[in-house]
């Protein structure tokens, strides 16, 4: 079983830890490519808003709607990942380096 140091840990410590993990070599690329995840998904919501606006000024098809719902779905499902790679990563962080309360 894995251990859950960073998910017992408190908001400071947290935050500590983010910011020690991000100094580092590996988690400035990481932060790289999270960011590049949050725009990812920014874009995905800006083209599904103007779509459902397209549509519903224009013709009212259900495959727009279908195809914008998987916008949606995909743009959450980057959001979701990249918390889950945050806290993923952080808490090997604190594992590996003897992190202290």
């Amino acid at each position: 079983m894995e251990k859950n140091k960073y998910q017992r840990a408190t908001k400071e410590e947290k935050k500590k830890a983010r910011e020690a993990l991000f100094k580092t070599p590996f988690g400035a690329d990481l932060k790289k490519r999270l960011n590049r995840l949050i725009i990812y998904s920014i874009l995905l919501f800006a083209c599904g808003i103007y779509l459902i606006i397209d549509n519903i000024l224009n013709e009212n098809t259900i495959s727009t709607y279908v195809f914008v719902g998987f916008l949606f779905i995909f743009a959450i499902i980057f959001i979701i990942g990249r918390h889950y790679v945050i806290v993923k990563n952080a808490n090997d962080y604190m594992i590996k380096n003897k992190w202290k309360k």
